[in-house]
């Protein structure tokens, strides 16, 4: 009889790594293979595209840390009511970035996961 599975993966774990695979595998009862393809038709894996939209995150990031020192600077020269103004203006700065960033990681470029055994869909959004 022909065999079906004909390719072959390789790949390295380290000594934890390992040990978890091996700890749920063995809890699960079934074999190496029969671990992995159930793994493998039932994981879902996001795909992000880390393009113009994380470049203009990480440059308002940057440019936060810089409010940031600047806040200290005034606080330590003793402009208090200034500082306490630029640190209104950072914090809403902050929120705005960290609602982008959050509305990038809800959204990946790619959704791929098993729809059905055997059926494989990858759908963007």
């Amino acid at each position: 009889m022909p065999r079906n599975r004909n390719h072959q993966l390789s790949f390295r774990l380290t000594e934890s790594e390992f040990a978890v695979f091996e700890k749920k595998r063995i809890a699960s009862g079934l074999s190496k293979t029969e671990f992995f393809l159930k793994l493998l038709k039932s994981a879902r894996i996001q795909v992000f595209q880390f393009g113009e939209s994380i470049k203009n995150l990480h440059h308002e990031l940057r440019k936060i840390g810089v409010n940031i020192n600047q806040i200290a600077y005034l606080v330590n020269i003793g402009h208090d009511v200034q500082a306490k103004y630029e640190l209104h203006q950072i914090t809403r700065q902050y929120e705005e970035t960290l609602d982008r960033l959050n509305h990038f990681l809800d959204a990946p470029l790619v959704n791929a996961q098993i729809i059905s055994e055997g059926v494989e869909c990858c759908s963007g959004t």
